[in-house]
């Protein structure tokens, strides 16, 4: 199953306002511009209102970056310490959880 670029972002959304920050739901900007298509599945990156419309980066979100597989597998935000295309290389190479050990 491989998903359309406005599947990932309608997925982001959703994983955003409902999983991610449901307490800031009405504040979550997805940018669809943004989206990336890796063999793993789609990057999507987003902000808060607040930062975007004032720059403001104490409201920024920590990471800004969805990964959204297309394997249908659940959307989650990518881990802070490697960058995005490292990671969804990984992902896609079955490198990813890393085994104990290595």
């Amino acid at each position: 199953m491989i998903l359309a670029k406005d599947e990932a972002v309608a997925a982001t959304a959703q994983f955003l306002k409902t999983r991610a920050y449901p307490d800031r739901a009405d504040s979550v900007v997805v940018l669809p511009e943004t989206a990336i298509e890796f063999p793993y599945g789609w990057t999507v990156r987003f902000g808060f209102r607040e930062h975007l419309e004032a720059g403001n980066l104490m409201t920024a979100p920590f990471g800004s970056v969805v990964v959204v597989p297309h394997t249908g597998s659940a959307a989650h935000l990518p881990p802070t310490h490697l960058p995005v295309a490292e990671y969804m290389n990984l992902c896609a190479s079955g490198n990813w959880p890393p085994k104990k050990g290595s």
